[in-house]
């Protein structure tokens, strides 16, 4: 079960974080928040270090990136990565 549940919960937080980055926050504190919380994430996974970067430096693009509050593009991903762990 939780090897389902933590990518959804995942992908949502980020989402939050780049929800409440809304605005002219979200260019300057966008990138930092996005990415510190994606690695501490990705390191309560288990990630492999280089790809807990990589993710880190994505998602704290999109945190920072304008017009992206309301396109839940981390809790999809995340979606997605659970049914493709639960498909194996």
């Amino acid at each position: 079960m939780k090897k389902v549940l933590l990518p959804i919960i995942s992908g949502l937080l980020i989402d939050i974080i780049d929800f409440a980055t809304f605005g002219p926050l979200g260019l300057y504190g966008g990138f930092v928040l996005g990415a510190a919380a994606t690695y501490f994430l990705c390191m309560l996974q288990r990630v492999p270090q280089r790809q807990s970067i990589y993710l880190a430096i994505a998602a704290g693009l999109y945190c920072m990136t304008p017009l992206t509050e309301f396109i839940p593009l981390g809790t999809a991903l995340g979606a997605y990565l659970a049914w493709r762990s639960a498909s194996e």
